[in-house]
């Protein structure tokens, strides 16, 4: 479970339903969030009108807000133990006023960030 899946495979579904383990790093959390939103926007961009494909489209729409909800603090966790470990650069306030780091973070170390794009091109 290192790596993330082959684009040959339902990544989309994949994104749904990978277990989510304490280890689960940072990198392979953007990656399942990106995934995430691209489904979104698939789904909205042709929504459809008949009433069976609108059921199974708030279902699939309900499903992606729960992913998103549950990989949310998972989020700011691996983004905390990315950043101790050199693979991010730092963590920005999201309000200047707030001493707190919070769960958002800046731009990808030069390392990491190669590592980050060669996992999302083997992925592809």
């Amino acid at each position: 479970m290192n790596g993330y899946p082959s684009r040959e495979k339902c990544r989309f579904e994949h994104a749904l339903n990978r277990p989510l383990l304490r280890k689960t790093t940072f990198e392979v959390i953007e990656l399942m969030r990106a995934d995430l939103f691209e489904y979104l926007d698939i789904l909205i961009t042709d929504p459809g009108d008949d009433y069976k494909g609108r059921v199974w489209l708030n279902h699939e729409i309900q499903r992606i807000a729960d992913r998103l909800k549950e990989l949310t603090p998972r989020r700011a966790r691996a983004a905390r133990v990315a950043k101790e470990a050199g693979r991010i650069d730092y963590a920005i306030n999201i309000y200047p006023d707030d001493n707190d780091p919070g769960p958002c973070c800046g731009p990808f170390s030069g390392p990491a960030w190669q590592d980050f794009h060669r996992q999302w091109e083997d992925a592809r």
